[in-house]
């Protein structure tokens, strides 16, 4: 295989994988679950995170580093966090701290967003204004742990 048919695959491999899931972004973002059109919402400073209708608001725009953490652009002190690892962990809104790994969030091809061995989930898998957004093990395929960036 020539070099340039190889560069030419990696670089089609590449934006293909960005183009879906989530991905470091440049500007504030929504992150929307792939149950529909509800969004990762943080209604305020130091609570949990929950899921709603999107709608643009503040409280649903986000900043994604490079580095993985998630800062709210309403609350621009605090980033999407999560305690421990444990299913049924609550995600929240928390201080941002420089290098706190409950703060890293590792995004997956397929939509995961991993922390601290543990993805962010739609709790109960159901969308309804206000569900509880948390931590739970990785599962194949399952559509409230999947995301994407608008």
């Amino acid at each position: 295989m020539s070099r340039l048919r190889a560069a030419v695959l990696v670089a089609a491999f590449v934006a293909a994988a960005l183009s879906a899931g989530v991905a470091n972004a440049a500007g504030p973002v929504q992150l929307k679950s792939r149950l529909g059109d509800w969004c990762l919402d943080g209604p305020g400073g130091n609570a949990a995170a929950v899921l709603n209708r999107c709608a643009g608001s503040q409280t649903q725009l986000w900043d994604v580093d490079a580095g993985g953490q998630i800062r709210s652009v309403a609350f621009p002190q605090q980033c999407l966090s999560i305690s421990t690892g444990a299913d049924t962990t609550p995600a929240t809104l928390a201080p941002c701290q420089v290098n706190a790994s409950n703060q890293r969030w590792n995004p997956q091809g397929d939509g995961q967003l991993v922390n601290l061995g543990a993805c962010l989930n739609v709790n109960g898998g159901v969308a309804l204004p206000g569900t509880a957004v948390i931590a739970y093990r990785c599962l194949a395929d399952v559509t409230d742990e999947q995301w994407d960036t608008v």
